[in-house]
């Protein structure tokens, strides 16, 4: 992956953190958070560690596993539901839906699945390299 920033070339690459096989999804996940799980590690591209970065990738997998859950139901259900006094309202599983959402933009954000995360990744990255190979260290 290239990563720069405007004043520069993107001529940089950034570290490999991993080089192995992703790990295997967790058993607990279902369809879609295991999907989830081997597209983000695919999509990584040795940037995550199993050893450390699985738990923040398995707290992304979880929620995408609610999410279609509770799409399912409202599918299911139908989007509107009859409120206590007897009004149409939105069906009350959409709540959640929306609070999943939330969470799921924020992990997203963190493990650099935004284009400004990723930009903002790319340059910690190039900045890291530039800091660990300066003439001090020789």
């Amino acid at each position: 992956m290239a990563t720069g920033h405007a004043n520069g070339p993107a001529d940089e690459t950034a570290p490999v953190v991993y080089e192995g096989r992703a790990p295997r999804a967790p058993a607990h996940l279902k369809r879609v958070g295991k999907e989830v799980w081997r597209t983000v590690w695919q999509a990584g591209s040795g940037a995550y560690s199993p050893e450390t970065d699985r738990y923040v990738i398995l707290r992304y997998c979880e929620p995408h596993d609610r999410r279609a859950h509770l799409l399912a139901t409202v599918e299911n259900d139908g989007l509107m539901a009859v409120g206590s006094t007897g009004q149409p309202v939105e069906h009350p599983a959409m709540r959640y839906v929306e609070s999943t959402e939330k969470e799921l933009r924020a992990i997203a954000t963190v493990i650099g699945f935004t284009p400004e995360a990723r930009m903002r990744l790319g340059l910690v990255a190039v900045e890291a390299r530039r800091v660990a190979t300066s003439p001090e260290d020789f």
